[in-house]
């Protein structure tokens, strides 16, 4: 059984899968509202267990299994990445890369100086070299001297990522493994050809905006941003001098991300919304408060992309998830401001079996692209090379208290 845990500022998703007959199910899906995270940190510890806690309950209503094996999301400015080379002499006279040779040379790659307080969540494999000659995906059985491993080493501030394994225990919970957001995303909602031929990911949350770039089928880059929907939202509230419940039910029903398009004399009554609002507003200022904050978001990922050489050179274009992809416009205001195809995604559920229409429903919703991504990762957990391999059972062995 897998259970993957969406631990969002807004709302908390949980998707439990169990594999029947060489097919994976889905048993239940739930989703609650959230609290104690701010911007992807756990900031309130007690409030996030009060609100786990009711999660696990349901869980358990599902499967008491569902609640032992739980992969969870991280997320977060506190989360970095770096590359780093591992090299291992072949040891064997034959000179015939083994089991034994792989492993030093990913050990190795792990030698790297973090920052104060940061541990390894994961050790992203992106190529090998034999004898100098790269981009080799398995070289296990080839001939060679020297075999070295090209490596990103996703970091996280330990001490939030105690916090979120203990606390998933203290609610009842048991944590099967933890990956990063994007890469998560990004696991459910682009395709291998997408990775292929070059790819940006962005997921849109409530109070962060992760994101990851592929080339190649490799991971070039992947952040998170402390800037979300809800910025968006308290800059209206600002702008229009109204309550912040308003001014998310104005963005909700009526937002738009490329002032452009709407006509100057467009106006939205208010009291449409909330009967104690009594002013008339126009519906292009409205959408400019929400495209000058989605174009200071675009403008940091924009920077990131022109520090890679990929500024305009993604050929597979951008894929939006979270639940700020929804907004009216996005996909749009992205394509002008990247210059590259940008396309709302679509989390993959072609592996799971779906009998409940209102289940499938919600699992190609873009909000649930790490949710599903996260119960992917769970399945794919033992195989071999698998991107997002990180030293659990030692990971947790230090950090579980």
């Amino acid at each position: 059984m897998y259970t993957a845990l969406d631990l969002g500022s807004s709302s908390i998703k949980a998707v439990v899968a169990d594999e029947k007959n060489g097919k994976l199910s889905i048993l239940g899906i739930i989703k609650q509202p959230s609290a104690g995270f701010r911007k992807g940190v756990l900031v309130e510890p007690e409030e996030a267990v009060n609100v786990l806690r009711k999660v696990f309950a349901d869980l358990r209503l599902i499967s008491k299994k569902a609640v032992q094996n739980i992969f969870v999301n991280v997320n977060g400015a506190n989360v970095k990445i770096q590359p780093s080379r591992g090299v291992a002499a072949v040891s064997k006279a034959d000179s015939e890369i083994r089991q034994d040779d792989f492993d030093r040379a990913l050990q190795a790659s792990q030698a790297v100086k973090l920052a104060v307080n940061y541990v390894v969540l994961h050790n992203i494999t992106r190529e090998f070299f034999v004898d100098e000659i790269g981009d080799i995906a398995d070289p296990l059985g080839m001939n060679g001297s020297r075999l070295e491993v090209s490596s990103l080493i996703v970091g996280a501030f330990a001490p939030f990522v105690n916090n979120i394994v203990r606390y998933v225990e203290k609610a009842g919970g048991s944590v099967g493994g933890l990956i990063f957001n994007p890469i998560a995303a990004s696991r459910s909602a682009l395709s291998k050809n997408q990775k292929e031929l070059g790819s940006l990911l962005i997921d849109i949350g409530f109070s962060t905006t992760s994101f990851a770039v592929y080339d190649e089928n490799k991971i070039l880059y992947a952040a998170s941003l402390p800037i979300g929907s809800s910025h968006i939202t308290n800059d209206i509230a600002i702008g229009l001098k109204i309550s912040v419940e308003a001014a998310e039910k104005i963005k909700l029903n009526y937002g738009f991300a490329l002032s452009k398009e709407i006509p100057r004399r467009d106006a939205l009554n208010l009291r449409d919304i909330d009967s104690s609002l009594e002013a008339d507003i126009s519906r292009r200022f409205l959408a400019e408060i929400v495209e000058v904050r989605l174009a200071e978001i675009l403008e940091l990922i924009n920077n990131e992309l022109k520090s890679l050489n990929r500024h305009g050179r993604l050929p597979a274009g951008t894929v939006l998830t979270g639940g700020g992809a929804r907004l009216p416009g996005t996909a749009d205001l992205v394509k002008q401001y990247l210059r590259l195809p940008c396309q709302i995604g679509i989390p993959d559920i072609s592996l799971f079996e779906i009998k409940n229409a209102g289940y499938e429903e919600l699992l190609t919703e873009p909000e649930f692209a790490a949710a599903v991504g996260l119960l992917l990762s769970a399945v794919e957990k033992k195989t071999k090379n698998f991107e997002t391999d990180s030293p659990f059972k030692k990971f947790f062995k230090n950090f579980i208290p």
